[in-house]
């Protein structure tokens, strides 16, 4: 499952595992890793995040 459909509302660039608690999230920049890192870190401290890029995302099933 790749999260709950309000969760893939309000961020479309991440794909929620909740069996395994991750969260893989599209990541551009670095400017912007710290940025996903600092806000799933508050919204969900009990997810382990993963940041990875445009062809690791699409491969996992996430829409760009």
């Amino acid at each position: 499952m790749k999260g709950s459909s309000s969760m893939r509302k309000k961020y479309p660039t991440h794909i929620f595992l909740e069996e395994k608690k991750e969260i893989w999230a599209l990541c551009t920049s670095s400017l912007s890793a710290m940025a996903i890192s600092k806000r799933m870190k508050e919204s969900f401290p009990q997810y382990t995040l993963n940041l990875c890029n445009r062809e690791t995302f699409i491969k996992m099933g996430g829409k760009v």
